[in-house]
């Protein structure tokens, strides 16, 4: 007696069954033909059936517009057959599944099938609805798993290479470059093949490599890190660049690596440095002329309290109202010194 499935596998097998399915069959052989349309037909209720005899239609059909859900390849066609076909028809296939049906059973065979990218193996003697429909189920969700792989993979590659930040990816043991993307290319100096035969020791000053190196290795476990400070790398031209680093542990083309995310600053803190350098010379010069200014202004007071006692002849005002003119020349021309100062120390602007 047949095992009762679960209520969500149940529901799961009938929604596949009456899932709409285009189907290529390529078989020379009518009565194979003939009993694997019967097998389908068993098990799910809306299909589409093409049929070639022969690889050279079987060609047309798959490069016409069809899309295909399924692909039965017979490995023995006339003209074509083994390992030559499985190539022919995989490079034409896109995005459809391909499931090899053959007559003789080869073990070696059905794995190295399996490894140039086929679906399932089916040998045709052992074959029923249920074995048949126990490969399509296995065959479409593995299918859509391949497609979210490679849709995530796509879109790895798309915020990877299109970001306008930095990155890079080395691999963990050996510290050798694995991919790169146009922004770190500029930022740092190099061409892309240039960049991907260095490895990571080559872009840190000789001064910065066991800071950097040392800090990798203790976050080496951990799935992601930001580091508080900043790093310094080093440009082609040898020019400093100081960068954000944020890092993230990935499996890269079955490697273990590490993404680096390099937020260049250099700018930015080269404008800060430059800040600091001016706000140390204003205030030197605000000291400076402090004292510069103390001296008229304290002047220019003692005579209006004195021109103010109305004890003063008119002669002696008049004297008074030249020293207040000079002293008021005396300030100007500090002021004029200070303002001439302080546009000297400006920052350099930046592009």
């Amino acid at each position: 007696m047949d095992k009762i499935c679960e209520p969500f596998e149940f529901f799961k097998i009938m929604s596949l069954t009456k899932e709409f399915l285009e189907v290529l069959i390529i078989e020379d052989n009518l009565g194979d033909y003939a009993l694997l349309k019967e097998y389908l037909e068993e098990r799910f209720e809306n299909l589409s059936f093409h049929h070639s005899l022969n690889f050279k239609k079987g060609e047309v059909l798959l490069l016409s517009e069809l899309k295909f859900d399924l692909i039965f390849l017979d490995l023995t066609l006339p003209a074509d057959s083994g390992k030559p076909l499985i190539k022919k028809v995989l490079d034409i296939a896109g995005q459809s599944p391909v499931i090899i049906l053959t007559g003789s059973l080869n073990l070696d065979f059905c794995i190295e099938s399996l490894q140039l990218g086929v679906s399932d193996y089916l040998f045709k003697d052992e074959l029923n609805p249920n074995s048949l429909f126990k490969s399509i189920n296995y065959t479409i969700e593995k299918q859509k798993q391949r497609l979210h792989i490679t849709a995530s993979e796509k879109k790895y590659s798309d915020l990877f290479h299109l970001s306008p930040i930095a990155m890079f990816v080395y691999n963990t043991d050996s510290f050798k470059f694995l991919d790169v993307n146009s922004a770190a290319l500029e930022l740092y100096g190099y061409g892309k093949e240039e960049f991907l035969s260095m490895h990571l020791q080559q872009i840190l000053f000789f001064k910065e490599k066991d800071a950097f190196l040392g800090a990798l290795k203790e976050i080496r476990h951990k799935e992601s890190y930001s580091f508080k400070d900043y790093f310094i790398y080093k440009r082609k031209s040898g020019e400093e660049i100081k960068a954000e680093i944020i890092v993230k542990n990935i499996d890269f083309q079955n490697q273990n690596a590490m993404l680096v995310v390099a937020n260049d600053i250099t700018e930015r803190l080269n404008h800060f440095e430059a800040l600091a350098t001016q706000n140390k010379k204003l205030n030197e010069i605000s000291w400076q002329h402090s004292h510069e200014m103390r001296s008229p202004a304290s002047k220019i007071l003692g005579i209006i309290e004195l021109i103010n006692t109305d004890s003063c002849s008119e002669e002696e005002q008049k004297f008074l109202i030249k020293e207040i003119e000079n002293s008021v020349k005396e300030l100007d021309k500090v002021i004029r010194s200070i303002s001439k100062n302080a546009t000297q120390i400006q920052p350099k602007k930046t592009n």
